[in-house]
């Protein structure tokens, strides 16, 4: 996985040189290059002030390592690639003179969970690249850690522990590794490992995937106008009453389940195959105590996401791929029952690729754990709560 993103190869280019230039004891120029830096954003803003503060801030050598490390931010990606590029240049340069990084104070940084996890995460890898220990001796303090990397980095070790020594527990020790995991591909091979020792866990529940809701749609979107149409079921205080639809065609809310482990519900085959169209799905979450949560949902095409009437999240573009939880809500649920309401859009592209029209919604933690909420489902026409990430027994009991 490529984890350093350079901005230009100029600035590359421009640390190498910089590389032999005296530093130059400053603590105010630091402070003045890294709030120049962390002023940039995406649309180009500071951009002018970027390049003179970063060179700045590289001349000054290893004494702005950590200041620099400290200043990441990561809710401004683009400060955080010239921050990035920045320390690049800074290791290079001490390299270069044979000076070794401060050891001790990028272990206590990557310790720090209060510190951004991109810069953790460069941190760490700044550390294990000198001490070829480090690694085997922090990764397993990281198997709960809030950043991704490095907990997927820690599950992997641990994971290659336990294969290469086989202890008499490691069911046992597999599902507690499985417990921390939080990426697609890690929980899935987690999963079968443990299958294959006898032992059986649930993967929709572990990721909180939503299984039952009530569909209804499909409403007009020609020309895209459904997007930004408010729809009657976007206000509905229940699933009562019948709505016009496309055509004029009378609609009402009809419950559906899916028994994929993903939670896939495919829209092509619960409500036939249509486009320019705009379809809305609604679960009941229960929780026991207001609990802050996210409400992550994948889909190759436009989403909205609501919870108990609040939009969270919108986002309009179509079928450019569908990377798992890419459209995330964030919100807080309120003690006992609460409406997660996706309002899920289709356009009138005809390539053959272009006709998958579905979602998977999941509610999770910040770091995409499992928060323990149940779900409302209908069960031969009967209220039921389970708990979130419940599959019907009839495929998930036969894989």
């Amino acid at each position: 996985m490529q984890r350093w993103t350079c901005i230009t190869a100029a600035v590359v280019v421009l640390g190498a040189a910089l590389a032999l230039t005296p530093a130059r004891a400053a603590d105010d120029d630091t402070t003045r290059s890294l709030t120049a830096l962390k002023a940039v954003t995406k649309e180009g803003r500071g951009n002018e002030d970027a390049g003179p503060a970063w060179k700045t801030l590289v001349g000054k050598g290893a004494s702005a390592l950590l200041p620099t490390l400290e200043a990441f931010d990561d809710t401004n990606p683009t400060a955080a690639n010239w921050l990035r590029t920045a320390v690049e240049a800074i290791t290079e340069s001490e390299k270069a003179a044979n000076r070794p990084l401060p050891a001790g104070k990028l272990e206590a940084f990557v310790k720090d969970t209060k510190n951004a996890a991109s810069a953790r995460l460069v941190a760490y890898e700044l550390l294990v690249a000198q001490d070829a220990v480090a690694k085997s001796r922090l990764l397993p303090g990281f198997l709960d850690d809030k950043s991704p990397d490095l907990r997927r980095d820690a599950i992997d070790h641990q994971l290659g522990a336990l294969e290469k020594t086989a202890p008499a527990s490691i069911r046992a020790d597999l599902e507690k590794l499985f417990a921390f995991t939080r990426d697609q591909d890690q929980v899935e091979l987690l999963a079968k490992k443990i299958e294959e020792k006898g032992g059986k866990v649930s993967v929709s529940e572990h990721f909180g995937f939503v299984t039952h809701a009530a569909l209804i749609g499909p409403f007009d979107s020609t020309a895209g106008k459904g997007f930004a149409t408010v729809y009657p079921p976007e206000s509905a205080k229940d699933m009562e009453g019948k709505f016009k639809g496309k055509g004029d065609k009378e609609l009402k809310w009809g419950a559906v389940t899916t028994t994929d482990k993903s939670g896939t519900f495919d829209l092509n085959k619960m409500l036939d195959k249509h486009k320019d169209a705009v379809t809305y799905a609604r679960a009941i979450v229960v929780a026991g105590a207001e609990t802050p949560a996210e409400i992550r949902v994948t889909s190759p095409t436009a989403v909205q996401i609501f919870l108990n009437g609040k939009k969270l999240f919108a986002r309009e573009e179509y079928h450019h791929g569908a990377p798992f939880d890419a459209n995330i809500g964030k919100g807080t649920l309120q003690k006992g029952e609460n409406v997660i309401l996706l309002k899920v859009c289709q356009n009138n592209q005809r390539e053959e690729w272009a006709q998958v029209w579905q979602f998977q919604v999941r509610v999770c933690d910040a770091t995409g754990g499992p928060l323990p909420l149940e779900q409302k489902v209908i069960v031969d026409g009967k209220a039921q709560t389970h708990k979130l990430g419940w599959l019907p027994e009839s495929k998930e009991e036969k894989k």
